[in-house]
């Protein structure tokens, strides 16, 4: 009776033994909350360039973000979280703007969505494909010390092509029959070599058909970042030409499709003009035969000739002195 007993009291201790571990493994999990982004941003995410709202200069670009991302509640009440940003874009940027709540509430059994915006300025003055780091930290706003979670992105800075034309005015007229060399200067202030293409390069002349313009090869090198170089075109006027204002307008494109334009004003003198301008007496040399020069002024002469009377003939002459002659012989008798 004894031994029953003890078997029986064994046989309940091993079934209870054995349904602790069953217990255990059909406890339901916790519920939680997570984090993660709306979409795959598992490659970079490449910046949206576009004026730079900091800078008085047109040119300079700034580089735009807007990323979204959930945070799933799998409790059964609302839970607060309490968000920062964190990136390593100041090292290289002139400034940098991040908008993202610093708290948000999510409700029971839900997914909610938020996005967070990043804006960097200066985009010229980074390299191209240049990446940098974004962290979004999340934790749980309790009174007792909650554990984090985080996700990360990385930000791309895409090419920036901004190129300037300036036509340097020397103020020097053309004239007609001859060329003239005219000087431009190319800036990059982009973040990537540039240079212009050939076949998108025009010189358009208005107003004045017989004045033509070629570029030269000077006008396609390489341009570096932050850099100037100088290139030429020529412009060509006919004999024909007359003197007259003519506007060159000159239009390119770069390989990185920047718009480069500029135009400049040049003066054109006919050949009659210059003929003017090299004798001033208007052609009336004809009257100096031997290459002296007669300082006589034509009033004097006149003067001069009002003051004589007109010269005697020869026979009214020898008729005076005979007169005088038979006068005095016949004043002797």
């Amino acid at each position: 009776m004894k031994t029953r007993i003890i078997g029986c009291s064994a046989l309940l201790l091993l079934s209870m033994f054995a349904a602790i571990p069953s217990a255990q493994a059909q406890e339901p999990e916790m519920p939680n909350w997570s984090i993660g982004w709306v979409e795959d941003n598992s490659e970079p995410v490449m910046f949206d360039s576009r004026s730079d709202p900091n800078s008085n200069d047109w040119w300079d670009k700034s580089g735009f973000i807007s990323l979204e991302f959930y945070i799933e509640n799998n409790r059964v009440t609302e839970i607060n979280i309490g968000l920062v940003a964190e990136n390593d874009h100041e090292d290289e940027f002139t400034w940098v703007d991040i908008d993202l709540d610093e708290s948000v509430t999510i409700p029971g059994q839900s997914n909610k969505s938020f996005s967070l915006t990043i804006e960097a300025g200066s985009l010229n003055d980074v390299s191209e494909g240049s990446v940098h780091g974004l962290k979004i930290i999340a934790q749980e706003e309790s009174l007792l010390p909650t554990a984090t979670q985080d996700i990360e992105a990385d930000t791309k800075v895409p090419r920036v092509a901004v190129m300037t034309a300036d036509i340097i005015d020397e103020d020097i007229p053309l004239m007609a029959g001859s060329s003239v060399e005219m000087k431009v200067q190319l800036t990059n202030l982009g973040n990537k070599n540039d240079e212009l293409v050939n076949s998108e390069t025009n010189l358009v002349i208005d107003g004045c058909p017989q004045l033509s313009a070629d570029s030269d090869t000077s006008l396609f090198a390489t341009v570096e970042p932050e850099a100037s170089m100088e290139g030429f075109f020529e412009v060509t006027a006919s004999s024909s030409h007359p003197s007259k204002s003519c506007i060159i307008k000159f239009n390119s494109q770069s390989v990185g499709l920047a718009s480069v334009a500029d135009s400049i004003e040049l003066e054109v003198k006919s050949s009659s003009s210059t003929s003017d301008s090299s004798n001033p007496d208007g052609g009336n040399n004809g009257d100096v035969g031997d290459g002296s020069t007669d300082d006589t002024d034509p009033e004097d002469d006149e003067g001069l000739r009002g003051n004589f009377l007109n010269a005697l003939s020869l026979p009214a002459s020898l008729m005076i002195i005979a007169c005088a002659a038979f006068i005095r012989r016949k004043t002797e008798h």
